[in-house]
């Protein structure tokens, strides 16, 4: 008899679990209080994403006479028409998930679901009354995060921001502080002002991109200076306060920071508190998050975790990823282990910042190669500011450990260095793969050659 699994959730780390569970031959019971797609697909991941494609796209009828296009009248973006493409992928994005999962047999209950004990999960309407209990083999908790906010700096949607607010956001403010100087805080200073918004940026005193290695969140705040923005280190945002048509937001010092709109950025909790974990026996961190080992077990038995809810780094990817080892685990069959070194983390700035890998550049053992990006002509096909790869790999069997890039599709030359950690790759291996040319994605290889 196939294995009954219960889903917790409906974003994509939800979504994929279900997927594989099912592939892998389980009855799947999905529960989720939100429409399929979740908070991330209709809110706040997938409606970033439009706009940053809208972002990027101006970015390239800016520079269009480097490229050689004469760019005639006054184009201009549109935030109506960018509303309008989001509804559109988002709609049609979510529909796919729902049709793969309705192909697979998964059942959906609306609602909101909480433990009674470790293998029976009660779900309730939205009146709070008891709707129905369900009992599984296994349970996969998969039911993302929410938005933390400081008491004195709340979002309200008009004048102070969010990123669940991408999706109605019908205008764009003449000047904005961005708050946060995180993966959402840069991907935002980046967009707004990609897309002609004063930005000013506050970043604390771990600089920009603190989860990446200093040069590189150095470089991304030198570009987006020189495109304008008003990069102030060392500012914890302490309060805002709304002042006639726009606000001030103030930092611990007694700075104050005008402009007509806020956007904040400063972290997001895992959504686990209304589950009554502790009728399943479990205890989570202090921050709510599920600890888990590499096949996304929890410490019950036959309960998983994945996405979000497992606590940082919070990306989508990593969540996917989580989510197949999960679904494939509680459906009882083999899988490979989850390996978050192979996980590529990506900014979706231009230029993009990415990395893979885990190695510690002080080892003796760790060694490391750097490439500028102009030393692949695709680089120079493109319009853009300075970038570059670095590998690391290992000085005593040449192992690729992992890599470092800055620069045009950034995440995509990491690609290869994702699956060369993954299959413990050398570091000739790459250097004898020919990657097309002229593509970004060589110079992950160009790189390799420096070393052989």
């Amino acid at each position: 008899m196939a294995r009954h699994v219960i889903v917790i959730g409906g974003g994509p780390a939800a979504i994929e679990a279900a997927r594989s569970a099912a592939g892998a031959g389980a009855q799947i019971t999905l529960v989720s209080e939100e429409p399929l797609g979740g908070r991330a697909g209709w809110h706040s991941l997938t409606p970033s994403k439009v706009w940053l494609a809208a972002a990027d796209a101006w970015g390239l009828v800016s520079e269009a006479r480097t490229l050689g296009i004469a760019v005639n009248g006054v184009p201009h973006p549109d935030p109506q028409a960018v509303l309008a493409r989001i509804r559109t992928v988002a709609s049609r994005w979510n529909a796919r998930a729902q049709s793969d999962l309705e192909a697979l047999g998964v059942t959906w209950v609306p609602g909101l679901a909480s433990f009674s004990s470790p293998t029976e999960v009660l779900v309730t309407g939205d009146n709070q009354v008891e709707k129905v209990r369900l009992e599984a083999d296994a349970v996969i908790v998969a039911s993302g995060s929410v938005p933390r906010f400081p008491p004195d700096m709340r979002p309200d949607g008009r004048r102070v921001l969010a990123p669940r607010f991408a999706s109605g956001l019908e205008s764009l403010p003449s000047s904005i502080v961005v708050v946060g100087g995180g993966a959402t805080g840069s991907e935002f200073a980046y967009l707004f002002s990609r897309l002609g918004v004063d930005v000013t940026w506050l970043v604390t005193g771990r600089g920009v991109l603190p989860m990446f290695p200093a040069e590189a969140g150095e470089l991304l705040g030198r570009v987006l200076i020189r495109r304008g923005v008003r990069l102030v280190r060392d500012a914890r945002a302490a309060r805002i306060e709304l002042q006639g048509e726009g606000v001030a937001v103030v930092d611990g010092e007694g700075g104050r920071y005008r402009a007509e709109a806020a956007f904040l950025a400063v972290g997001r909790l895992p959504d686990t508190a209304r589950l009554n974990l502790t009728a399943a026996g479990l205890e989570p961190g202090a921050s709510g998050a599920l600890e888990i080992d590499d096949y996304c077990r929890t410490s019950v038995p036959g309960i998983y975790a994945a996405g979000d809810v497992t606590g940082l780094p919070m990306l989508a990817n990593q969540a996917a990823v989580q989510a197949w080892v999960a679904g494939r685990h509680a459906a009882g069959v083999t899988t490979r282990p989850y390996r978050p070194e192979t996980v590529v983390h990506a900014i979706y700035t231009e230029p993009q910042v990415a990395q893979v890998g885990a190695w510690n550049t002080q080892d003796e053992a760790v060694q490391t190669v750097r490439l500028p990006f102009e030393a692949g002509l695709k680089a120079h096909l493109l319009p853009g500011e300075e970038g570059f790869v670095q590998l690391a790999y290992s000085a005593v069997d040449g192992h690729v450990l992992g890599g470092l890039a800055v620069g045009s599709h950034a995440a995509d030359v990491l690609a290869p260095v994702a699956v060369a950690v993954q299959m413990g790759a050398a570091i000739e291996d790459l250097a004898a793969t020919g990657g097309a040319n002229p593509t970004i994605s060589e110079l992950a290889f160009l790189a390799a050659r420096l070393v052989c």
